[in-house]
């Protein structure tokens, strides 16, 4: 049995996050990047499922140099491999692009029993290419899964949800493509030792060069932003004022109509 995971690299969720001179992306300079929180839970879920069935996992990311952290980050957690996708032209893909991009190099990669994914990626709070990957690769998924269970014999794999007053059981034919909830497990931190065997692990770097783009299999214009359907104008990091008004007096009704006042006219609440 063959499982990918899925992966992306984030910024920390405690990075100061600052629009880039050109004002349509952040600043990368001086961040801290990890791995996406809700991808540990997706590593971890295949890592479980390989101590049990004796599965290879392979992780998959799409990313700048820099987001081979991620994928050693899930090797030291216990997968065998990564494949990097890494080229210019992958820049400033949306989520439609994205699925394209990953779907074809899947594809390229032989028999994938089970692909698995985080929930979502916290930096854009996407959670749309997995789905695009099986749309890509046209077979069934499930989201938000709180339980995974593959049966190897009728290789299927039964995901549990947690729905509005109470579960949603769902069985499909493998391949198959789950994103998993946070919670469904409690992911391991990398042993000294895990990220040692890490750095041998195999990783292979993919890329494209120009319009060259037979390594993957799809079209020049269906990389980058030339092959996205979103395409981001603008990004304005809101700022936070605060202020502090005291309400003097012993009249609680006139403090009262004060108050509901300050809300509705300043505060513009109610």
């Amino acid at each position: 049995m063959k499982i990918l995971v899925i992966v992306r690299q984030t910024p920390d969720t405690e990075a100061k996050i600052q629009a880039n001179s050109s004002g349509n992306g952040i600043q990368t300079d001086d961040i801290k990047w990890i791995l996406n929180p809700f991808d540990e839970f997706a590593v971890e879920e295949a890592v479980q499922i390989k101590e049990k069935t004796g599965a290879e996992v392979v992780v998959l990311t799409v990313g700048a140099e820099r987001s081979v952290d991620a994928i050693r980050t899930s090797l030291a957690m216990g997968g065998d491999s990564g494949v990097h996708i890494k080229d210019d032209s992958f820049a400033d893909m949306d989520s439609f692009a994205l699925g394209k991009v990953i779907g074809s190099k899947i594809k390229s990669l032989g028999d994938i029993d089970l692909i698995l994914a985080g929930k979502k990626w916290i930096d854009e709070e996407s959670s749309q290419v997995p789905i695009q990957v099986a749309e890509e690769l046209d077979i069934p998924q499930a989201t938000l899964a709180t339980k995974v269970e593959v049966d190897e014999g009728s290789k299927t794999v039964k995901v549990t949800s947690v729905i509005e007053g109470g579960e949603e059981i769902r069985e499909l034919k493998l391949p198959a493509v789950v994103t998993v909830e946070q919670g469904i497990n409690e992911p391991r931190y990398a042993s000294l030792p895990g990220i040692m065997k890490a750095k041998k692990k195999p990783c292979e770097e993919v890329g494209v060069d120009g319009i060259n783009s037979d390594e993957i299999g799809i079209a020049a214009d269906a990389l980058g932003s030339a092959g996205s359907r979103v395409k981001t104008d603008n990004i304005e990091i809101p700022t936070i004022s605060r202020s502090l008004k005291v309400l003097e007096g012993n009249d609680v009704q006139q403090a009262s109509a004060e108050l509901a006042k300050l809300l509705r006219e300043e505060a513009k609440i109610i």
